[in-house]
């Protein structure tokens, strides 16, 4: 893996990016695309940043996270994948990214597949720790919008300091962002607090039909297509929801099943011992050892079946 001075070198070399965000983007990968993107113009590198689905309304509070290119056209002397473990996670950008000459995978999931020309991936809570290191290695300026951009990365995926994956450089990072001047309580607001009536109404219709697997070690949360129809919401709208499981007397292992498609499923684990990484990769997936994801397709009961045995062969004795 290159070191993050080389990597610092080899960027500033650069004459136009385009910055990936994944698939069903979350606040990890926009801060990341659009703070490294940021500090890449301020040094007078051309930057775009492109992801395969729009960008949820929820993100539009921070000023830089308005327009994303849903297709590259154009000679990019290099393309750069943020927080993606693999290359699947960069949805129709799948081609393009291999056919490149120049590739960058800049990721913080210990299953990433180092399926870039260069792989720059360390373990931090968050990749906006890792893009935040690496804009400080280019010499770039972080000011507000940076700061913003980053410190939500930093707060969304790690649940607000309340996960197991914080340690003291989350802290540092989230202190030295708030020195340059993210508001951290907005960010919070946005993320966690501010929510529609529809979301209201989905989150107490989702977690009144919480179901209770091996012992009640295991608890799943289950959103329909239907159940998105009759109360209005909107898929992006159940972020959050498997948290409300970690809190749960018992619980060792939280699922949400979100229903994408018929007989289409995108399922999030979250944990406190088991290795939930494992879980997600028998299936395709991966992410990190407390906290994955996968998608499954099947009929439902078969799904939660196959969840829950999978599920069993890593919990602690």
């Amino acid at each position: 893996m290159i070191s993050l001075v080389d990597l610092s070198l080899k960027l500033k070399g650069e004459k136009s990016v385009a910055v990936i965000c994944h698939i069903r983007p979350d606040g990890d990968t926009i801060g990341s695309a659009f703070a490294l993107a940021l500090a890449l113009e301020n040094l007078g590198i051309s930057a775009v940043v492109a992801c395969d689905d729009a960008l949820p309304s929820r993100f539009f509070f921070l000023n830089p996270v308005k327009e994303v290119k849903r297709e590259l056209s154009g000679d990019y002397s290099a393309i750069i994948a943020i927080d993606c473990a693999d290359i699947t996670r960069l949805g129709n950008f799948c081609e393009q990214f291999d056919k490149h000459k120049n590739t960058y995978n800049i990721d913080h999931h210990v299953s990433n597949t180092r399926y870039a020309k260069t792989n720059y991936v360390f373990d931090n809570a968050s990749n906006c720790e890792n893009v935040l290191e690496l804009i400080d290695a280019l010499g770039a300026e972080i000011n507000g919008d940076i700061a913003n951009l980053l410190a939500m990365g930093v707060i969304t995926d790690t649940g607000c300091f309340k996960h197991k994956n914080v340690t003291a450089n989350t802290l540092f990072a989230a202190g030295k962002l708030k020195e340059k001047g993210a508001d951290l309580n907005n960010i919070y607001f946005n993320m966690f607090a501010a929510q529609s009536k529809e979301r209201a109404k989905l989150f107490g219709r989702t977690m009144s039909k919480i179901r209770y697997e091996l012992g009640g070690k295991l608890a799943i949360a289950t959103i329909l297509q239907s159940d998105l129809t009759e109360v209005g919401a909107e898929q992006s709208e159940t972020e959050g929801f498997i948290d409300f499981l970690m809190g749960i007397h018992g619980v060792e292992v939280g699922i949400c099943i979100l229903e994408i498609a018929k007989n289409k499923f995108k399922i999030s684990f979250r944990s406190k011992s088991a290795d939930v990484n494992a879980v997600a990769s028998s299936f395709g997936g991966g992410g990190h050892i407390l906290a994955s994801g996968c998608q499954i397709s099947g009929e439902y009961e078969e799904v939660v079946d196959k969840l829950t045995f999978a599920v069993s062969r890593e919990l602690p004795e």
